[in-house]
């Protein structure tokens, strides 16, 4: 994958988990807690400067109740296209 593409996609995670994290009404440091990581490794990967690794994606969507996929860009995200 590009370096571009995976950039755009990265904040489109981040942009998406914010989101989430906005119906849900709960801070990104009450996630931190809950994921068991520091408020400022969340908030980094909450503004796209680093990535959450499938790890932290799949401990984000049981905290939120939804599923990864929840977590990706709907439209935008399509295996094998490029």
């Amino acid at each position: 994958m590009e370096t571009g593409t995976r950039e755009r996609l990265r904040h489109q995670v981040a942009e998406e988990i914010r989101a989430q994290l906005g119906r849900k009404q709960m801070s990104g440091a009450k996630l931190a807690r809950a994921i068991d990581q520091s408020e400022m490794y969340v908030s980094r990967r909450l503004r796209g400067e680093t990535a959450f690794d499938l790890d932290d994606l799949e401990r984000i969507a049981d905290v939120l109740g939804v599923t990864v996929t929840d977590l990706m860009p709907s439209a935008k995200v399509r295996p094998n296209n490029r």
